[in-house]
């Protein structure tokens, strides 16, 4: 059976790289450079969140972009979502609590800048924007956003914060900030994502780690901290009541401090007899 399966991948195999030579074949090399094929060469796209790779033109023609890559642009639009912000596009982001109509401000390559849109609750390209996008620099402004969901390479900063809830879900290696004041925070992290809160002062905090991300708290009251992994979570307050669940290599910091689950001490070995005389 095993020989059966393998003799059918191989051919699998063969048919593959016989169908890919005669399509280069009838195509030419020129193919490959002019469309029907993107090579990239270090490119990443808008999944990996990277900054660098190509961006195909309205006229249908591939277009480089990188640091140099045409004019830089700022374009402002109306804030239309309500308490949650959710970034479907690589950006690093600045939310500002401010009172009045929320807004949100997009600074980048000008082709880029042009084709984000607000929808709802979510911030993201348009359509017709290209399959290769940069990274975009943009700061909101609302006066009552509490959730934030950030992935890939995003970054988020959150500045004068003060209301009562904040939840934060984190995934991939984004980077969060935040300063400013609420009662009860939920941050949950998953891959090996920055979460750094230690200007955001806190009564109560609910962590939940899966990965080796990091984070840094401060809660004057209570705190529950659940890591599984590699997870590390470093505590800049002494809370009154302090839970924690540590499954693997995670650990919770006091200063510098480690909380870790301790082996069991070792049996005392028994004390010699002195031989009676």
């Amino acid at each position: 059976m095993i020989r059966v399966l393998f003799m059918i991948a191989a051919a699998g195999f063969v048919l593959s790289v016989g169908t890919l030579s005669a399509a280069i074949a009838i195509g030419g090399p020129e193919a490959v450079t002019r469309g029907g094929w993107h090579m990239f060469s270090g490119g990443w796209g808008e999944r990996d969140n990277h900054t660098h790779g190509r961006w195909d033109s309205d006229d249908g023609g591939p277009g480089d972009w990188g640091p140099d890559a045409g004019p830089q642009a700022t374009r402002t639009l109306a804030w239309t979502g309500g308490d949650s912000l959710d970034l479907g596009l690589a950006a690093d982001v600045r939310y500002v609590q401010a009172d009045g109509p929320g807004t949100v401000t997009v600074t980048g390559p000008q082709r880029a800048v042009d084709r984000v849109v607000v929808r709802g609750d979510s911030i993201r390209y348009g359509r017709g924007g290209g399959h290769w996008r940069p990274k975009l620099s943009i700061v909101v402004r609302a006066p009552a956003i509490n959730r934030f969901d950030v992935a890939g390479y995003n970054a988020l900063a959150i500045e004068g914060y003060r209301q009562k809830t904040l939840r934060l879900d984190v995934a991939g290696m984004a980077k969060v900030t935040a300063s400013g004041e609420v009662e009860d925070l939920e941050l949950d992290i998953s891959g090996k994502g920055d979460v750094d809160l230690g200007a955001l002062k806190t009564r109560g905090a609910d962590v939940d780690i899966s990965g080796a991300a990091e984070a840094t708290i401060a809660p004057t009251e209570w705190a529950r901290l659940d890591i599984s992994g590699a997870g590390d979570v470093r505590l800049l307050t002494n809370p009154r009541s302090l839970e924690t669940d540590i499954s693997g290599a995670g650990k919770v910091r006091q200063g510098e401090a480690a909380r870790t689950p301790s082996p069991p001490s070792p049996p005392q070995a028994p004390s010699p007899k002195s031989d009676k005389l």
